[in-house]
């Protein structure tokens, strides 16, 4: 690889060389084998130039700081700690959550409204059943049910307070346990036609 095209992030081959001839001082020993630990480019190399020595004809006084610095790398190779395996994860026999059907959107009543509601929505695709639930407007539950049809009214017993504001949505059905709900629709009852 040339200067140029080497990146700045590698070691130089010359650091590899020194490294392998054992001629770096201490701390810079350290900071190499700490790259190679992290850079397999690096570590690869190091193994390349350890295998092209081999090739080399032996010079006795030469070889062997080479062979006890290609011993290092190997072991350190060997004894770096690789990060942990992801244990496998149970297989998933459920349907991804995301659905591409549309949500059921709500039709009346919207706003003000002077008779007791009659909910009505729009149908979805597929759904085979609705549920309902109307909301006081602290958030809580006053009223909730579920239907097959896209109309549901209040029962006689239930009661709404003239000015009060109330929430409702609508949730449809579309699998075993999947529900895809509408937004929250704000309306009020207000007072009878004179």
């Amino acid at each position: 690889m040339d200067a140029e095209q080497r990146i700045p992030d590698h070691l130089e081959s010359g650091e590899v060389a020194a490294y392998l001839d054992r001629t770096l001082s201490p701390s810079d020993r350290s900071r190499v084998e700490e790259h190679l630990a992290d850079c397999d480019v690096c570590r690869a190399e190091v193994v390349e130039v350890v295998r092209l020595l081999r090739t080399q004809p032996r010079r006795r006084g030469w070889y062997v700081p080479i062979g006890v610095a290609a011993a290092a790398a190997a072991v350190l190779l060997l004894v770096w700690p690789q990060p942990a395996d992801e244990p496998a994860l149970p297989p998933n026999y459920r349907e991804p959550v995301v659905t591409t059907t549309a949500a059921p959107s709500a039709i009346a009543p919207r706003g003000a409204t002077i008779a007791t509601p009659r909910f009505v929505w729009t149908a979805v695709p597929h759904a085979d059943r609705y549920r309902l639930r109307l909301f006081d407007d602290s958030g809580r539950v006053v009223w909730e049910t579920q239907t097959g049809d896209t109309a549901a009214g209040l029962p006689e017993s239930m009661r709404l307070q003239r000015g009060a504001s109330y929430f409702w949505k609508i949730e449809a059905q579309t699998g075993w346990n999947r529900w895809v709900g509408s937004d929250l629709i704000e309306f009020s009852l207000g007072p009878p036609r004179p």
